[in-house]
């Protein structure tokens, strides 16, 4: 237990997005814990600037430059993700899980200034409106659960990401490539709490990952390392559960450090959100009676709530899970 705070606690101290709700269940020895999940963000165009204010998002992309006030035109992003999450128990205490995410990303784009130079007109081409899909970065969880019984169910772990997403070229701090061209390495605690009421539980997590150095363009196409900036998340949520029907609720809060290329660097960027989400399956009776194969699905919303130098970005999402 103190291992994991003190990994934790160097993390948060040397930090400078969002994952769906996530339920924490104890998975038994030889048991396999399969989610699908389809996450859609539809076209947004403004973001959270250095003053936590709305703006367009190519104030976000252009802010360390002094002539972004003359760009004229919109940038927009849309991304649709369909994630496998595929766990499975060792042991009555440990066991590993993979994330495999597929991305479809579209950038619109009608930015363009009045007699650009040719710096300027190579930052607006590599701006320029494209469509991306592949698979995206593929993280692999290891958790030990650290105690439980009928109140508490506590498990830490270890999360690393691989840079397997290869589709597109990943340009500027908030690249449109599919992947983030660099791995991490991570840690994370997960308190789950179940008060004496039926059905109703409470959860806490603290995740922080260090993100490895890697390579990437700058938008004006020099090539470079990259130093992405260290992140911290925190997210409480509650739910309820109730004859085979969920509903819950979780805020969220994203801190990250400042991220650096060849030339220029990122602000640091914070973002808070709240995700609401609503569910129907069996589970529930796992409470009388064993189950040939256990399920829930579920539909959830994702709203910001505010942030600095991140976008303003809604998101949808609809959940499969299936234990056997």
């Amino acid at each position: 237990m103190k291992y994991f705070i003190v990994i934790l606690s160097f993390s948060f101290l040397f930090t400078t997005g969002l994952q769906a709700f996530e339920l924490e269940t104890r998975l038994p020895a030889s048991v396999w814990e399969v989610e699908m999940s389809f996450l859609y963000t539809p076209s947004y165009e403004q973001a959270f600037n250095g003053y936590g204010e709305e703006a367009p998002l190519q104030e976000l992309i252009l802010w360390d430059r002094d002539w972004r006030d003359s760009v004229e035109g919109k940038l927009q992003r849309e991304e649709q993700v369909l994630e496998i999450r595929i766990a499975y128990g060792f042991s009555e205490i440990w066991l590993m899980e993979a994330t495999i995410p597929l991305l479809q990303k579209k950038q619109n784009s009608t930015l363009k200034i009045a007699s650009a130079t040719v710096v300027q007109q190579k930052v607006l081409d590599n701006l320029a409106s494209e469509n991306l899909s592949g698979l995206g970065d593929i993280k692999l969880k290891f958790a030990k659960d650290m105690s439980t019984n009928t109140s508490w169910h506590n498990r830490g772990g270890f999360i690393f990401r691989l840079p397997t997403g290869s589709s597109g070229t990943a340009r500027g701090i908030s690249a449109n490539a599919i992947g983030d061209g660099h791995g991490s390495i991570g840690a994370f605690l997960h308190f789950n709490w179940y008060p004496l009421a039926h059905g109703i539980r409470n959860g806490f997590r603290l995740e922080a990952a260090n993100e490895l150095l890697g390579k990437r363009e700058t938008l004006e196409g020099e090539k470079g390392y990259y130093s992405a900036g260290h992140s911290a998340d925190i997210f409480y949520n509650w739910s309820i559960e109730r004859d085979n029907i969920f509903a819950g609720t979780e805020l969220h809060y994203f801190q990250q450090s400042e991220s650096k290329l060849p030339t220029g660097k990122s602000n640091a960027a914070f973002l808070k959100e709240i995700n609401l989400e609503f569910g129907y399956g069996n589970l529930s009776e796992l409470e009388h009676t064993p189950l040939a194969t256990p399920w829930q699905i579920r539909l959830g919303y994702t709203r910001p709530l505010a942030g600095q130098n991140t976008p303003v970005a809604h998101r949808w999402e609809l959940s499969s899970t299936f234990y056997f």
